[in-house]
């Protein structure tokens, strides 16, 4: 299985980067904002194109005679973004024409001699057409007209970067591999557990923190099958990463994240569950992959008496949602339940691979509401109509309804419990849409 294209979005502040990583990835994980220097870390998200895949990276904006700290820090990133990247996309404001960042940025691309293409954005606006011709003194082939906003142009920009590179091309006939990541805070004994796994020593093993600085893919088989296992850089919350190797570690574990279909969750036993795990959790679930926690070094509780009763009853107090999610207590010293790791990823792996029907779904939902339907707001009464899967992967349910804006929280949460209970959901990342019907 060829790797995805890489494609890096850069250009100076408010030219439209976030808009147009938005529509390649069709999400709306950027901020878009009106606000220069918005984006200030890297961006990293996946997308499909014609049935090739890519993934595209967000940069901070480049503010070329500014040498305050920020803007260091987004020059660094750039240069670790163009060094990270198969293919690069500069792009340009046709409304406000040629600035002076953007010769100084488009030497800095042509210096990296990779793929690179130059599009001029905002073609909605009537004055690109007069400043088309000032971005030719930049020296480019070929000069891209497009609207991230409105995606007029953009296709045919794909067209030609994956066309210009080898990009990874859905095959329906090739084996899957399952992918799986390692993550957590720095120092939890990641590696450990995949020399453990692997039964040699693959990764480094040290304990100084930080030392895994890139992600490590290893590729083994499993009683007959293909199994990748990534091991990435501890990750931090941002307030921490204070140095520009720290940051390329960071997108390289976010890079693993997009990669894998199910994620590893470790987490110390001694220092137990912490305000950065809980940050980790909810990227993992955001980016709707399904996840195993791993509480490691569970062989030095023993001292301290403590039960895995005890230990889930804490952690579930503490973060309730981890109670939809399966939990191992390993330990990657004693290789205590670690063979159990692999066998609890493929059966998660194997839940819920087709969509459940409509009718299934309708069923379930009529049994629900004779048992709890969501109460009256406003003196208005609400009812839900329809379900149905409208997502495979992650599963996404959409619920029909009069009043969508008047169904509360802790009813859709109601909805998710009885649908993990009914379909057999645990472990799996899904979403509600309440929709208008």
């Amino acid at each position: 299985m060829g790797k995805n294209t890489k494609i890096a979005i850069i250009g100076r502040p408010n030219v439209g980067k976030s808009t147009l990583f938005n529509r390649l990835s069709s999400s709306r994980i950027s901020i878009v904002d009106e606000t220069e220097g918005v984006t200030r870390d890297r961006v990293y998200a996946s997308g499909e194109w014609i049935n090739h895949k890519f993934d595209v990276i967000d940069t901070g904006g480049f503010i070329g005679d500014n040498n305050d700290f920020f803007n260091q820090k987004i020059k660094e990133q750039i240069g670790h973004a163009i060094e990270e990247c198969d293919v690069i996309v500069m792009l340009v404001d046709g409304k406000d024409g040629l600035n002076p960042a953007d010769r100084f940025l488009s030497q800095l691309v042509k210096k990296s001699s990779k793929p690179s293409f130059l599009a001029i954005n905002k073609n909605d606006s009537s004055k690109i057409e007069e400043n088309l011709h000032e971005f030719y003194e930049l020296g480019w082939d070929q000069l891209f007209s497009i609207s991230a906003l409105n995606g007029s142009g953009v296709g045919e920009l794909l067209d030609e970067i994956l066309k210009s590179s080898s990009s990874n091309l859905l095959d329906a006939t090739e084996e899957k591999i399952l992918s799986i990541s390692i993550v957590g805070m720095p120092n939890v004994g990641k590696s450990s557990i995949l020399n453990a796994i692997l039964q040699k020593d693959q990764a480094i093993v040290s304990d100084i923190a930080g030392t895994t600085r890139d992600s490590i893919d290893t590729n083994i088989k499993w009683h007959g099958k293909q199994i990748r296992i990534i091991d990435t850089a501890g990750l931090r919350k941002k307030s921490k990463i204070d140095d520009s190797i720290e940051f390329y570690s960071s997108l390289r574990a976010m890079d693993a994240l997009l990669r894998s279909d199910i994620v590893l969750l470790v987490i110390d036993a001694i220092k137990g569950i912490s305000k950065q795990d809980k940050s980790i959790v909810n990227e993992v679930l955001k980016k709707g992959k399904r996840l195993i926690i791993l509480i490691n070094k569970w062989d030095l509780t023993a001292e301290s008496n403590i039960s895995a009763d005890t230990f889930k009853e804490d952690m579930y107090y503490d973060f309730p949602l981890l109670q939809n999610y399966p939990l191992l207590f390993v330990s990657a010293k004693t290789k205590k339940r670690i063979s159990n790791i692999l066998e609890s990823a493929w059966e998660l792996y194997n839940k819920n691979i087709s969509k459940i029907s409509t009718k299934e779904l309708n069923n379930w939902l009529e049994k629900v509401l004779v048992q709890h339907s969501p109460p009256a707001i406003q003196g208005k009464l609400i009812k839900i109509k329809f379900v149905e899967q409208v997502h495979i992967n992650p599963p996404i349910f959409a619920f029909f309804t009069n009043y969508p804006k008047l169904i509360s929280v802790s009813y859709k949460r109601f909805l998710m419990n009885k649908l993990r209970e009914s379909f057999d959901l645990n472990g799996i990342t899904f979403k509600l849409s309440i929709r208008k019907g």
